[in-house]
């Protein structure tokens, strides 16, 4: 009776560690880095390469939006597939 019981003990804390956030989210796919020539900048949303983003309130991208002047070349990565979503960073493109 007591192995059975350590039994469900084990597999109980091995579900229990299968279902911590942290195993989910090593299989989030984030969306790749989009590369281009700032072609228009205004509140909320910035043009690239002559395709305008959204630029998702209260993020990263959003508080370094006035930092990004028309002719810069910058790295973007969106909160999902590109078309449907916003920006979540915008950086100044390394190594030009």
């Amino acid at each position: 009776m007591k192995l059975r019981k350590l039994g469900l003990a084990i597999g109980a804390v091995a579900l229990g560690l299968c279902l911590q956030p942290n195993i989910g989210w090593t299989t989030r796919v984030y969306a790749a880095v989009i590369t281009g020539t700032v072609t228009a900048v205004s509140s909320g949303t910035i043009e690239v390469d002559h395709h305008s983003y959204q630029v998702k309130a209260n993020s990263a991208a959003a508080k370094a939006l006035s930092s990004f002047y028309v002719g810069e070349k910058v790295d973007m990565v969106m909160d999902g597939p590109p078309g449907g979503t916003a920006v979540i960073s915008i950086a100044q493109h390394q190594g030009s």
